[in-house]
């Protein structure tokens, strides 16, 4: 009798464990918001970007919950966006924990990338491992999307191809470019970069006389500079991120390092560039960039047209009321990132993750930040390009490519 008794107590326990986890398990993910995750870099060497970053993004939940939020066929009703971060203070460790906290404790659908190539593949790894689709604004190493994984959407130009488009520039120019020299930060996202500089270098005919690779941070770019200098080549194309870019343009005017072009990234693409690093420095530097705030693309151009009908110039404006300051392409891809995840669960009808990854694969459409469609196989962005500017007296002026241009480059450089 005792053995009955406990035997239907066990049931009776276990039953009551089953309905308790199925019901915790099903209000975790409640559809009363559709939760996004960022671990972001508010601090610590990423802190001006990763906030521009977390800006464009909250940005892009505001304006999606003034329309009611976004439209899910399987709930039959619009759903809000929540946005959940946590600052990763640039930290690699800091970022695999709070991926995981965002997965598992804050329960969150769909996740966003941290800022930098280096610690997207550091929570790449996390979110692929609980099958949890990623948007990647900020990351832009081909290795990521080198690693086989299934999860990782891509939002901006992969690394490799950066300068394609400014060295298409430098070879159109007179009098000539033949020799480059390479100045390259020692981390995914820039050795990535540099790979693909050899590429279009052997393309376009430049014959590269020097390339060197520092390690980060760097204290001091003066006996790098210094070798650059005695070669007198007549580009320097460097890969670096924002403060050693800064660095490294501030000592090659002191040490009064002359090439007739002088590029150096997305470094100078940053609206502090100008300010950070001084006139002598800043003067006539090259920037690669993602996009800049110019009176392009026309939406009334495009039948594919998605998101806010707007202009680059017009979305700066908009991010300037909001924040307080105006935005590079940091804020601007960080909202384009969103309008990819909107589009996905807009057309998949659902927030499955694998319905959502299934319609990105036929995913084609133009933004305020440039066109958007990705490999299906390897979730790697291959249908935006880049654009060349120039800081020319203060101002970044947009160069090239001959469709985008609204100024002429100063070139050679003067002394």
């Amino acid at each position: 009798m005792k053995e009955k008794v406990s035997g239907r107590l066990f049931l009776l326990m276990a039953a009551a464990i089953f309905v308790f986890c199925a019901f915790f398990s099903s209000s975790a993910y409640s559809t009363d918001y559709i939760k996004v995750g960022l671990p972001i870099s508010l601090t610590g060497k990423y802190d001006v970007l990763g906030t521009r970053n977390l800006q464009g993004v909250r940005l892009w939940a505001e304006w999606v919950n003034k329309k009611g939020g976004i439209y899910v066929k399987e709930e039959g009703k619009k759903i809000p966006v929540k946005v959940v971060w946590y600052d990763t203070k640039s930290d690699k460790d800091t970022t695999i924990k709070l991926t995981e906290k965002l997965i598992n404790e804050d329960k969150v659908h769909f996740l966003f990338g941290p800022y930098g190539s280096s610690l997207t593949l550091a929570s790449a790894a996390i979110t692929e491992k609980y099958g949890k689709l990623m948007f990647s604004h900020s990351g832009a190493s081909d290795k990521i999307w080198s690693q086989g994984y299934r999860y990782v959407i891509g939002v901006l130009t992969p690394s490799s191809y950066y300068y394609k488009s400014t060295m298409e520039l430098l070879a159109s120019l007179t009098p000539k470019a033949k020799t480059v020299a390479l100045i390259t930060e020692d981390n995914p996202f820039n050795l990535s970069i540099r790979k693909g500089i050899k590429r279009w270098a052997k393309q376009l005919g430049f014959k590269v006389v020097f390339d060197e690779v520092y390690p980060t941070p760097p204290s001091d770019l003066s006996p790098i500079l210094s070798k650059v200098k005695r070669l007198e080549p007549d580009a320097i194309l460097a890969s670096c991120h924002f403060k050693d870019g800064a660095l490294l343009a501030k000592q090659a005017a002191e040490l009064k390092v002359y090439t007739k072009f002088f590029a150096l990234g997305s470094a100078p693409s940053t609206v502090e560039w100008w300010s950070a690093v001084g006139p002598a420095g800043a003067q006539y530097t090259i920037a690669t960039s993602q996009w800049e705030p110019i009176d392009a693309p026309d939406p009334s151009r495009f039948s594919n047209w998605y998101g806010p009908r707007m202009t680059g110039k017009q979305f700066n404006e908009w991010y300037k009321k909001r924040w307080g300051k105006s935005t590079d392409f940091r804020g601007t891809q960080a909202f384009a990132a969103g309008l990819v995840l909107q589009w996905g669960i807009e057309n998949a009808g659902s927030l499955d993750t694998d319905k959502v990854r299934n319609a990105l694969n036929k995913m084609d459409i133009m933004t305020f930040y440039g066109r958007e469609k990705i490999n299906p196989k390897t979730g790697i962005q291959i249908g935006h390009g880049m654009v060349s500017a120039q800081w020319q007296d203060g101002k970044k002026v947009v160069v090239g490519p001959p469709e985008l241009a609204v100024g002429k480059i100063v070139y050679p450089r003067p002394r």
